[in-house]
């Protein structure tokens, strides 16, 4: 049997706006999807809706009737007898439902063909961790592969910037030159144990990005942010991997991946604000927040020391 499990999502009136409210309507214990506030009232006019219909939002003990909600009365249906029921929704995520390589896989396309179905998810930290993990462990021998193709990074670094005939970095090409190489073999230890350790950075990552949307007022959980960033990201790991066979030209692999940049953010932040029930505008806008607010402080506080230290060795 499937496990039947409330979602969780946002309640996105952070600026008291009703459109922007996200609310799961269901009948009869199928979900019918999730709407704005001004979605169901107008289907509450055209019939699309029925009073009897149960719809639930973050911070709701329980599911309750459309005709009981105050802001759907003044569409003229009925009220109901006032009994809340809990609807039994289960989580339409292919990778929810039963752990297995077919089923990574139909998430992958869920993420890219329909990301509307991940609000309906549970979503467990622990699920998202081995989700994340397999796509790491798919996209590993992409980068072994580029490993090889590349050679020793510093010298493609070094003929990249030799490229641009610039008298000022010059030093630093000669520098990146005389390093001594690093071992094939070396780099690939190295590479494995950094991917050992990268879902739980991702995590972390994601956990700086519910701080900003706690600075937000948004309520959404941390194992759910945490959760769905771990969904966005292995997704995004997964089907950029390829690009590691472009290793044989820095210049190649830089310029697809500018190229690429703005679709993979759309992928990302369609799938994290999906699954986290908040527009994706929304928590875009929070991560260029955030990641701001880092960089100046990674900025601002070495400068500003290196600035001290100067002064107080010019006062000597």
């Amino acid at each position: 049997p499937l496990r039947m499990e409330r979602p969780r999502l946002a309640d996105l009136s952070v600026n008291g706006l009703m459109g922007r409210m996200q609310i799961h309507v269901a009948r009869n214990a199928a979900q019918l999807g999730v709407f704005s506030a001004e979605e169901i009232q107008a289907g509450l006019q055209a019939g699309r809706f029925n009073s009897t219909d149960l719809a639930w939002r973050e911070g709701m003990a329980g599911w309750t009737p459309l005709g009981d909600w105050p802001e759907f009365r003044a569409s003229n249906v009925p009220i109901s007898s006032g009994v809340v029921a809990v609807a039994p929704v289960a989580s339409a995520i292919p990778w929810e439902q039963g752990k297995s390589i077919g089923s990574f896989f139909a998430t992958i396309k869920v993420v890219l063909s329909n990301p509307s179905v991940l609000s309906t998810g549970r979503y467990a930290f622990g699920d998202w961790l081995l989700f994340c993990y397999l796509a790491v462990l798919f996209a590993l021998p992409f980068q072994i592969v580029h490993i090889m193709i590349a050679g020793d990074p510093n010298v493609a670094l070094a003929e990249l910037l030799k490229g641009l005939h610039n008298p000022q970095i010059q030093k630093a090409v000669e520098q990146l030159q005389q390093k001594p190489a690093s071992s094939s073999s070396l780099t690939i230890v190295t590479t494995i144990g950094a991917m050992i350790f990268a879902p739980f950075l991702y995590a972390f990552c994601a956990l700086v990005h519910w701080v900003g949307q706690r600075i937000f007022r948004l309520q959404v959980s941390v194992e759910r942010t945490v959760s769905a960033a771990l969904l966005a990201t292995g997704s995004l790991i997964l089907l950029t991997a390829p690009l590691q066979l472009l290793g044989f030209s820095m210049t190649v692999q830089l310029v697809v991946s500018f190229l690429l940049f703005v679709p993979v953010c759309v992928i990302y932040f369609r799938a994290f604000g999906s699954a986290t029930g908040v527009n994706p505008w929304v928590q875009f806008g929070i991560s260029a927040f955030v990641w701001f607010i880092l960089c100046c402080c990674c900025c601002i506080i070495p400068a500003g020391g290196l600035i001290g230290g100067m002064a107080a060795a010019g006062g000597r």
